[in-house]
C-alpha cells in the first residue's frame, strides 16, 4: 500500500467557483475549435486550470503551470472531474488559449457578455429616499419652507460610533 500527501489548500473552492461561473463552459462554446491534432483538455478546460494557478499562486507565468499541476494532479482531478494527462498543462498549449483569447476579439467580447450575464445580478432597490454615509461635509443651501420641497436633509451618520455627526442626506421624490 503507498500513501501519497498532497497539499490542496484553496485549490478546491477556487475550483468549484470557477465551475459554478460555467467559464469552461463560455470559453468553449465561443472559441473556434482548436486544430485536429489537438487532444487533451479543451481550451475551456485549460483556462480553470490556468486561472485556478493565477489565483492560488499569485503568479501568471504560463512556464510554472505544468510543475504545478503536476504536483496537485490528484485534487485537480477530483476537483474538476477531468483526467488531466501529463502534457496538457504545457506553457505552449496554455500559450494557445491565451492566443485564441486575444485573436478571436469579437469571441471573447460574447464570452464577456455571456460571463456578465451569468454571473452580474441587478436589484430593483427603493428609490424613495437615498441616503449618503460617508464623512461630514458642509453645504450652503437655502432650505425650503417644507421637509418635503427641499432635495437635501439632516440625518446623522452612525458610521463613527463614538460620535454622532450630522450630515445631509437625499431624498428623491418620484
Amino acid at each position: 500500500m503507498e500513501i501519497t500527501s498532497e497539499r490542496i489548500d484553496d485549490i478546491p473552492v477556487i475550483v468549484e467557483w470557477l465551475k459554478q461561473m460555467e467559464i469552461a463552459k463560455c470559453i468553449d462554446q465561443k472559441l473556434k475549435e482548436p486544430h485536429g491534432n489537438h487532444e487533451g483538455l479543451s481550451y475551456g478546460q485549460l483556462s480553470v486550470l490556468l486561472l485556478t494557478y493565477i489565483i492560488t499562486r499569485s503568479d501568471h507565468r504560463l512556464s510554472a503551470v505544468e510543475p504545478w499541476v503536476e504536483a496537485h494532479r490528484q485534487i485537480l482531478e477530483l476537483s474538476t472531474g477531468w483526467s488531466i494527462a501529463e502534457k496538457d498543462a504545457t506553457d505552449d498549449r496554455l500559450g494557445r488559449v491565451v492566443e485564441e483569447l486575444g485573436k478571436q476579439s469579437e469571441a471573447r467580447l460574447e464570452i464577456e457578455i455571456k460571463l456578465g450575464q451569468h454571473l452580474i445580478r441587478a436589484y430593483e432597490l427603493p428609490t424613495e429616499v437615498a441616503r449618503i454615509d460617508t464623512t461630514s461635509f458642509s453645504v450652503n443651501h437655502q432650505q425650503g419652507e417644507s421637509v418635503e420641497e427641499s432635495l437635501l436633509h439632516y440625518g446623522y451618520s452612525f458610521r463613527l460610533a463614538s460620535r454622532l455627526v450630522a450630515i445631509p442626506s437625499i431624498t428623491c421624490n418620484p
